[in-house]
């Protein structure tokens, strides 16, 4: 953005300073709502106005390249109490998969979920957390394999590892256990 630029005629980046806006909003109830309609109006100028005397900012309502900043700024920050937490991907090369006896680090990880969905869900099999694919974790994995339909193998690959991931997700929400373990 050109420092220049009166954002309120530059029709996307309204939407964006409004998307901003909202945002900041949802993490700061005190401050003033928009919907993300890309109409600069008195709503918009308002929730502006807030931003530039929390900035310590003239208040015209109007945003000017100092006021985009600071938008930006409290915006940046915002997200990280809106936004969820970063999800954990494993990485797996092609066609890699993790059997009985491999020596992988993720085998640990691996096996608290397996746990956690035994916890959650009793009719899956849990396993002991050992860091190495043993016995017990793949009869844990054969346990899932035969819940999800598929062959019963006891061999971690991509696509057991996106349904445990998922079932792990759905049993464990937002991780409060009152509301998913029945505590």
């Amino acid at each position: 953005m050109d420092p220049n630029d009166d954002v309120r005629f530059l029709g996307r980046s309204v939407t964006s300073l409004q998307t901003m806006l909202r945002v900041i909003a949802l993490q700061d109830p005190s401050c003033p709502r928009v919907i993300p309609d890309g109409i600069y109006g008195q709503h918009t100028a308002r929730a502006v106005s807030f931003q530039q005397k929390r900035a310590g900012l003239p208040q015209t309502g109007i945003t000017d390249f100092a006021t985009w900043q600071a938008i930006c700024a409290a915006y940046q920050e915002a997200l990280v109490e809106v936004e969820p937490a970063a999800p954990l991907d494993m990485v797996m090369d092609a066609h890699q998969v993790i059997l009985e006896g491999s020596d992988n680090l993720h085998v640990l990880l691996i096996q608290a979920m397996l746990q956690t969905v035994h916890q959650v869900y009793g009719n899956l099999e849990g396993c002991s957390l050992t860091g190495t694919c043993d016995e017990e974790t793949v009869c844990a994995l054969r346990s899932l394999q035969h819940c999800c339909g598929l062959p019963e193998s006891g061999i971690l690959d991509k696509r057991l590892w996106q349904l445990l991931a998922g079932l792990y997700t759905q049993a464990t929400g937002n991780g409060d256990r009152k509301t998913h373990c029945g505590g």
